[in-house]
This record gives C-alpha cells, sequence and structure tokens, in this order.
C-alpha cells in the first residue's frame, strides 16, 4: 500500500506559528507518510519555515508581490494553484488562524480542488477521527481536514540536519494575476478603529461589594427602550436564524432555505433572485456554505460581523481584525456581498459568570461560585482552546452571542471578539488585576483586584 501523501498548510502571525496549524502538522507527523508543508507568506517566515523543515517534512515556501494583500478569495485560489501541482491524498490545516479568525480558506479550497470537507477535529487517533460537533470520521482521500488545537507541535531533535525550504513565486506557478493578491480580492478594508460597540461607563467597587453587586443587578428591571431600525439597505437575503438582525439593516428581508444544499444550486438561485446582499447565520454549516458559493460566485465574503450600515451607496460590514482590540469596515466590490453573523442566544440565564484566561487557576472556586448564585457558566476562546471548558462555552464572534441580566467577566482582558458578543448585556461586571484592562471600558461595574482576593474576601 502507498504512502498516503498529506499537504499541510502553515500560516504565521508576528513569526509565530498559528497554534490550530501547528496541530494540523503535529497530527500529520503522528500519522506519517509523505508530507509537505507549504506557507504563503512574505520572504521573512523562509527561517522558520527551515526549522520545521528539519522535521522530516518537504517545506514550500509561497511568496510574490503579485500575490500580496489578497483577502481569503484570492489566498485560496492561489493555494488551491499549488496544492493541485502535489496532488495530495488529503490537506490538513488549522480551524482558524489567529489574526484572521475567518476559517474561510478551507472550505474554499474544498470547492476549488473538489475535495470534501471535514472540519473541528478535535480527536485523532491513527486516522480515526472525532469531529467539534461528536461526528465521526476516517483519514479519507480527496479530503481537507481542519484542526482545533489539539496537539502542541513537536520540537525537532537536536541531530536533525538543518532543513532547506522550496520557494515558489509567479514565475514558478503562472497564474491568473487579476485572480491574485489585492487586484484579485472582492473584498476592501475601508478602515480600521477601536470599536465603540458596547462601550459603558464603569463604576468601581471593592471586593466587598461582589455579592451586593451582583444582588442589585438583578433586582434593576429590565430595559424596555427598543433599539431603533436603521433600514438602509433596500434588500437583505438571509440564512439562518438571523431574521432579527437582517431587520436591523434593511426595509426588506428575505428568508432562504439553504440546509442541504450544495454551493452550486444554492449559488443558481441568488443568481435568480438578483441577490446583493446574503446574510448566513455563522453555524458550521452555513459558514461552509457562504464561503464555498463564495468562490463559486466570486462573492465577497465578510465573517463574523458585529454590525452593518451603508456608506455613499456600499454596503458596509463590520468585524473584528487583526486577532486584537480593534474593528475594520469592510465592502465587496462584488456583484453580490456575502456576510457571516452570529444570533444573539437568548437563554434563560438571567447571570452569567465567564472565565477568563486570567481567572482559570480558580475554575474550581468559580464554578461553586456558580452553584451558588444559579449562573450560567461561560468562558472566553483562549479557555477552550486550551481544552479547560467545552467550545459550548465559549462566548465571542465565534463562539455564542449573550444577553443575561448580568455577565461578570472574571480574569478577562476584553478583546473586541468578546465585548461585542456581550453588548446586549443589560450590566456587566468585571474582575480583574490590570485596572488598565479594556474590559473595564466595556462594563458597568469594576472591582480592580487578583481573581484570589475575591474568595479571601467571601
Amino acid at each position: 500500500m502507498n504512502e498516503m501523501k498529506i499537504v499541510v498548510l502553515l500560516k504565521f502571525f508576528r513569526g509565530e506559528l498559528n497554534p490550530f496549524d501547528g496541530a494540523a502538522l503535529e497530527c500529520a507527523l503522528e500519522y506519517g507518510g509523505e508530507i509537505t508543508v507549504i506557507s504563503m507568506a512574505p520572504p521573512s517566515v523562509e527561517e522558520p519555515l527551515k526549522n520545521i523543515a528539519r522535521l522530516g517534512v518537504r517545506a514550500i515556501l509561497i511568496s510574490d508581490p503579485a500575490y500580496a494583500g489578497g483577502d481569503t478569495q484570492a489566498t485560496s485560489y492561489v493555494l488551491a494553484k499549488a496544492i493541485e501541482r502535489l496532488k495530495p491524498d488529503a490537506v490538513f490545516a488549522g480551524r482558524q488562524s489567529m489574526d484572521g479568525d475567518t476559517a474561510q480558506v478551507p472550505p474554499m479550497l474544498a470547492q476549488r480542488l473538489g475535495m470534501r470537507i471535514v472540519t473541528g477535529v478535535m480527536e485523532f487517533d491513527r486516522g480515526n477521527i472525532r469531529t467539534r460537533n461528536g461526528a465521526k470520521a476516517l483519514l479519507d482521500s480527496d479530503t481537507i481536514f481542519t484542526f482545533e488545537r489539539i496537539r502542541t507541535l513537536r520540537f525537532p531533535s537536536v541531530f536533525s540536519p538543518r532543513g532547506t525550504v522550496e520557494k515558489w513565486s509567479q514565475a514558478d506557478l503562472s497564474l491568473d494575476e487579476t485572480l491574485c493578491g489585492m487586484q484579485g480580492s472582492p473584498t476592501r478594508v475601508l478602515r480600521s478603529y477601536e470599536s465603540a460597540i458596547g462601550r459603558r461607563k464603569c463604576e468601581f467597587f471593592n471586593a466587598t461589594d461582589f455579592d451586593a453587586l451582583i444582588k442589585n443587578a438583578l433586582a434593576k428591571r429590565a430595559s424596555t427602550a427598543v433599539q431603533p431600525i436603521s433600514c438602509q439597505t433596500e434588500c437583505i437575503y438571509y440564512v439562518g436564524n438571523i431574521g432579527n438582525i437582517a431587520r436591523q439593516y434593511a426595509k426588506t428581508v428575505i428568508p432562504l432555505e439553504a440546509h442541504g444544499k450544495s454551493a452550486e444550486a444554492f449559488s443558481d438561485e441568488l443568481r435568480a433572485l438578483h441577490a446583493k446582499t446574503v446574510l448566513f447565520e455563522a453555524n458550521e454549516e452555513y459558514r461552509i456554505l457562504a464561503a464555498k458559493s463564495a468562490v463559486v460566485l466570486g462573492a465577497g465574503l465578510c465573517a463574523d460581523c458585529i454590525s452593518f450600515r451603508e456608506e455613499n451607496g456600499l454596503f458596509v460590514m463590520t468585524r473584528p481584525a487583526i486577532g486584537g482590540n480593534v474593528t475594520a469596515d469592510i465592502v465587496s466590490a462584488s456583484d453580490v456581498a456575502f456576510a457571516t453573523v452570529r444570533p444573539t442566544e437568548m437563554g434563560r440565564e438571567e447571570l452569567i459568570f465567564s472565565v477568563g484566561k486570567g481567572a482559570v487557576a480558580y475554575l474550581d472556586q468559580i464554578q461553586a461560585l456558580a452553584i451558588q448564585y444559579g449562573a450560567g457558566l461561560t468562558c472566553t476562546r483562549t479557555v477552550a482552546d486550551g481544552g479547560i471548558l467545552p467550545y459550548q462555552c465559549q462566548v465571542g464572534v465565534t463562539g455564542k452571542t449573550v444577553s443575561p441580566k448580568l455577565y461578570v467577566a472574571f480574569g478577562i482582558s476584553g478583546a473586541v471578539q468578546h465585548t461585542s458578543a456581550i453588548s446586549g448585556a443589560q450590566a456587566v461586571l468585571a474582575i480583574n488585576a490590570d485596572k488598565d484592562a479594556r474590559i473595564f471600558d466595556y462594563s458597568d461595574y469594576g472591582i480592580v483586584c487578583d481573581i484570589k482576593n475575591l474568595f479571601e474576601e467571601k
């Protein structure tokens, strides 16, 4: 039996390998076979790639000025052409990158390459796979697999020889430059800035006030104020449970049934409707459908949007950017604009306790406190990625959006991906040792203390 040929896609951010991609490569190394890693990046990535090549893999760096600045459409086009040359049995990639965090490139590659896709691999044992939603799969050919952060990439042996990196440029690939880089990108970033969505005026208290703050917040009557509807766009088509969101931004909203449809069939339907703007609920099925249909139609696709508006006749999509505390306004130059958006999960919980990286050491105490107060328990993406709490607990633009009476943030720094998902909370209480933490700008009440001091006071 011939050994399996696996291509692993690697992305670097600020000189560091994306840990989701590192997990994908570690799983490939465990499985064995003929492994090739590809990174589409500036020349500066050559050195870290040489170190990865010491693991006994073939390393390829795709780099050319013609490919720079591309969005996910342009990136997937270049990567697909490179993968076609290698003719692998399977492609491994991280579920998401740490900067863009769109999770669009793998399903776009699946559409371009005619491969199946299995997303969110949580368990990997010699090709026996369990995914994030509990489904089981095998390591089959003609399939793209995306991996959660389930492994840490091994270090090369001190005795391994110095690695080499093959460099592929436009001279080697001879691609259609109108489909590459900024020229081939249907989406454009208008501007980036600090997000003001969900910003609040914080009043600070002592750790001894914790109990009273919770009781007072829960005793307040819910606000009856109705958010104004900003009907600016003429018509929005939407897929999934996001009609309430679509109605905020258009005069006419039309639901579409897309469950189980292929990208080709769904795209034909959009063409017949002459659809200009389509919003997708950001669940696993519709994320994949949006990415694949975007390839079919050449549409601009913006992931995990937190708001929309019309500006100078353009439909502006706003989303978190650069893996940090800024947001970006994005427009599509294509005939149709796609966006994914998270629905708000109302739930029954009036009180939510949420655990951030700075509170992980006190998880047991916070869980006990949640039981005492009858609070739901959630967490940030960092905590979920670390396997400390399940992904079902994650709050954020790639998790769930919540709107309780009171949201209590333990040790959460307050990245825009998180604060935008709690803007619907009636009140927010933050406990953090850093008085300058961003979370306080998005909280009504703040307690500046080490988490352990909170429990010492109780």
